[in-house]
């Protein structure tokens, strides 16, 4: 790996367990730990990223914790990998493209 990647996925470790306050009470909390690299997770990362409200209600999700439905129908292939958002009140969860 080149040392500026690694720099840079070490930053990124870095904010495990971190919570960032924004303004009027709002708040991001971010999870994010090594991992085998695996078909549901390539890049060799477990992570959530989520947004909260100030009362502390979710607000919306990223993460690759499981698979994802494929869209438009039960007989189309899932996505091999995990990772995908899911919006407040939404109980579906839409895959990411990374």
């Amino acid at each position: 790996m080149e040392k500026s990647s690694e720099y840079g996925l070490e930053f990124l470790l870095a904010f495990d367990g971190r919570i960032h306050h924004l303004e009027e009470g709002y708040w991001i909390k971010f999870e994010i730990k090594r991992v085998g690299a695996t078909k549901k997770r390539p890049h060799g990362l477990s992570y959530a990223f989520t947004l909260h409200a100030p009362d502390g209600t979710r607000l919306v999700g990223f993460d690759n914790a499981h698979g994802v439905p494929a869209r438009g129908s039960r007989f189309k292939v899932r996505p091999e990998a995990s990772d995908h958002w899911q919006p407040d009140g939404d109980r579906s969860r839409k895959a990411l493209r990374i």
